[in-house]
């Protein structure tokens, strides 16, 4: 069996054609995520602790030297490419997806079918450019790390380790970044903000401001945010066709929500959420499972399809590999439960399947999500 099969067996393939079947990941046809050391991949997913421990050396690396397009063109991305077309996956940098192919779960190239517009195999610029250029955050999630969080980099007495630092920190490094994003910035189909958290970080304010001078007419906005911060910046962006906010929440529980968002603000981000729906913004949740919150899966795909909210869901996966941070996680992670506790949770889980009373688009699309998760439960 080819991992393409694997892949078509949970895809969604209404609006697919035959030949876009075929394709067993879109991303590297599609999307380039740019982390704060300016490595570039299609996705989030390649092979992170490879690329920490410098196992792979070709990775394109934007600098002021290589351009966007120059890594977009790699040789990398062509041989990642040429697999996908082959009905088949990169087994270095794919390594987490070839891993769930062969577990037959649904594999993370999933989320990519959808991501950047019109699929094409011929696209001259990235459609979809995913930006993880800093890791300061105001929170200290559990399942997070120091290659994410700057709570995480400061409590571990990293913040002179050059591993978390960013170099879009250096005035000179973003600025000839932001001027590279412009040249291209009105054939890009949505840029897509992650973090920490964007809504902390100058490169992000830099390249909106970049934005607003350029008014490409078709780009999309997506900022993956924790919800906490509201300043006159997000209330306009709130207000700004085509942007979207997807905020990090995982529980309703508000005596919960402090152990898993540290230094949230239950209450607040509640509000922000409804400041965001108000003003007229498309709102996604992005739900992190783990042993804690699992059970409330039902309630909050409920609760996303009241509100007309889109849901999504992350599996936890080491963001850095220290052994420290790994002893920490791995209680968390449901797939490390016994036997017994993946079949009583797949059990509780089919017996509470989500309203769905507006039969909708987007509340089809929570359920399919919602069901797509027990699937992985193998």
């Amino acid at each position: 069996m080819k991992y393409v099969d694997v892949v078509n067996k949970y895809r969604s393939l209404d609006g697919m054609s035959q030949f876009e079947k075929q394709i067993t990941c879109w991303a590297p046809f599609q999307a380039m995520h740019i982390d704060k050391k300016g490595s570039i991949r299609p996705c989030p997913f390649v092979n992170q602790k490879g690329l920490e421990e410098n196992k792979y050396t070709d990775v394109p690396t934007w600098s002021p030297n290589k351009s966007l397009l120059e890594c977009w063109n790699d040789n990398v991305y062509e041989s990642m490419r040429i697999e996908a077309m082959e009905g088949s996956l990169h087994e270095s940098f794919c390594e987490y997806c070839v891993k769930q192919c062969k577990q037959d779960k649904p594999p993370s190239s999933l989320d990519y079918d959808w991501v950047g517009g019109d699929r094409s195999v011929s696209h001259e610029f990235p459609r979809e450019i995913e930006l993880e250029l800093s890791n300061t955050c105001n929170y200290e999630c559990p399942f997070c790390s120091p290659w994410c969080s700057s709570q995480h980099m400061e409590r571990l007495g990293l913040q002179n380790d050059k591993t978390f630092q960013s170099i879009f920190d250096d005035p000179k490094i973003r600025k000839a970044f932001i001027e590279d994003l412009r040249s291209i910035i009105h054939n890009i189909y949505r840029l897509n903000f992650t973090g920490g958290e964007p809504f902390a970080q100058r490169v992000v304010f830099d390249i909106i401001k970049m934005i607003d001078e350029e008014q490409p007419k078709n780009l999309t906005l997506h900022f993956t945010t924790n919800g906490s911060v509201m300043n006159g910046v997000v209330r306009k962006l709130a207000k700004r066709p085509n942007t979207r906010f997807t905020v990090s929440l995982d529980t309703l529980d508000p005596e919960l929500y402090p152990k898993l968002r540290v230094n949230g603000n239950f209450n607040e981000v509640m509000n922000n959420i409804e400041t965001f729906l108000n003003s007229g913004a498309e709102v996604g949740c992005s739900f992190v499972v783990s042993k804690k919150n699992v059970k409330e899966l039902p309630n909050i795909v409920s609760w996303c399809n009241e509100k007309g909210i889109k849901f999504s869901y992350h599996i936890i996966e080491p963001m850095w590999h220290g052994k420290e941070y790994e002893d920490v996680i791995n209680p968390m992670k449901v797939e490390l439960g016994t036997k017994e506790y993946i079949n009583e949770l797949k059990t509780h889980l089919k017996q509470l399947t989500p309203n769905n009373n507006s039969n909708t688009e987007l509340t089809n699309k929570n359920i399919f999500m919602f069901n797509q998760y027990i699937e992985r439960l193998k």
